[in-house]
């Protein structure tokens, strides 16, 4: 039930019942007075309580894996378990906490360019070469000259 707030100013939140001034309240353009119903420290619980939730985890994860690189969820795990959940590139176990990242080629269709998973720093390289074999070897080069 809706009740009217005391002030032009002040809006009831619909979760904690509390009179709040209307810059608590996150904008809603469709709303009448534009503004949400809940109020944002409300909001903020129920996000917070969701993120720890490992199905809401695992619903996001699979929906980002999807949107971006057009797998799904079971897919990676299908990948990570085929390469005993090491990086295709220099075969260390991911780190706890961490997890093995999508290798993926930019210039193929979503979907098809998925290539292996790898730790963060292989991926990160790979990118900062630019994904080109040619720039990689003369990095190397110039290690095997100057480096260890």
């Amino acid at each position: 039930m809706r009740r009217d707030p005391e002030s032009p100013y002040t809006q009831f939140c619909e979760v904690c019942d509390d009179e709040k001034p209307l810059p608590q309240f996150g904008k809603r353009k469709r709303a009448p007075n534009g503004r949400a119903n809940v109020c944002r420290v409300c909001v903020r619980a129920a996000n917070n309580k969701a993120n720890r939730d490992p199905a809401v985890i695992r619903k996001r994860r699979d929906a980002r894996l999807r949107r971006v690189y057009g797998i799904t969820l079971s897919d990676y795990e299908r990948m990570g378990r085929s390469q005993r959940w090491r990086c295709a590139i220099c075969g260390r176990k991911a780190l706890v906490g961490d997890r093995l990242v999508v290798d993926h080629d930019h210039d193929k269709p979503h979907g098809q360019a998925v290539r292996r998973l790898l730790c963060r720093g292989e991926n990160s390289a790979l990118g900062h070469f630019g994904d080109s074999s040619a720039r990689l070897d003369a990095g190397a080069a110039y290690l095997r000259e100057h480096g260890r």
